[in-house]
């Protein structure tokens, strides 16, 4: 259902969301124009751990021009994108379902999937390409850290947010306790956010050298899919899901932040 919990488009003065206001964020253009996301990511504009920053900002850190870059993606048709349509629009409830079915899932289906292929890619090819053994040791960690990630916010944090969305009307007190949990996980979403970054830039972008296996193909191709995945599943939470529950904290009167810390 889509109730009283769901962004207030029109009077959230704390999401300007314009292409023409230069203080407008990153992540808020991912929310409000679909074409943003393919352009960010062609030129590596982080939209999800570093989407707090304005798009002023961003530009100038990649070394780009944000006129350009504002132009483009006025200029762009949107792409198809694994981002559900008006998902800003839905339920708290419904969307942290759709990140578990959907995002949590596949982690948990690709994980060994990958770790197996990089075991293969690692054995045949680790001694000359020294690279891709620092890319497995980077896999391991990102697996570990998404794995016990994954396992607090579906244990704790999202079935807090649904009680809270549930109960809103009659002043939940689990509205005091949320903020606390939220920034431990985007917290641990930058620890992720640059494991991925660093397995990107080890393998040039996934780039597949001429000499490359099939295997060793498949393997680029694999963590170019997880990648991919992680960029949507991160931007559903920071910039969403984690909105609509902070949007609510942040207008209690006393927040009571250091009593929810697992």
């Amino acid at each position: 259902m889509l109730n009283t919990f769901v962004y207030k488009q029109n009077n959230m003065s704390t999401f300007e969301n314009t292409l023409d206001n230069p203080g407008v964020t990153v992540a808020a253009l991912a929310v409000s124009h679909p074409a943003a996301l393919s352009v960010f990511t062609k030129y590596n504009i982080d939209y999800c751990c570093g989407g707090n920053r304005s798009l002023e900002e961003a530009c100038l850190r990649a070394g780009l021009n944000p006129d350009k870059i504002r132009e483009e993606i006025f200029s762009s048709p949107a792409q198809p994108s694994s981002i559900p349509m008006r998902a800003e629009q839905w339920s708290a409830a419904l969307l942290a379902d759709y990140i578990v079915q959907n995002h949590h899932e596949y982690v948990r289906r690709a994980i060994p999937e990958i770790e197996a292929l990089l075991e293969k890619v690692c054995a045949a090819h680790g001694n000359d390409n020294l690279w891709l053994l620092n890319i497995q040791q980077d896999f391991s960690d990102l697996a570990e850290e998404l794995l016990n990630h994954m396992n607090k916010e579906e244990v704790a944090l999202f079935p807090a947010i649904k009680r809270m969305e549930a109960h809103q009307d009659s002043g939940h007190p689990l509205a005091d306790t949320l903020q606390a949990p939220i920034t431990m996980m985007e917290q641990e979403h930058v620890i992720a956010g640059d494991l991925m970054k660093s397995i990107r830039g080890l393998s040039s972008h996934y780039t597949v050298p001429e000499f490359a296996c099939p295997t060793y193909r498949v393997t680029y191709q694999k963590l170019k899919e997880f990648d991919d995945d992680l960029m949507t599943h991160v931007h559903l939470e920071n910039n969403i899901l984690f909105r609509k529950a902070g949007h609510v904290c942040n207008h209690q009167d006393n927040l009571a932040n250091d009593q929810f810390t697992n």
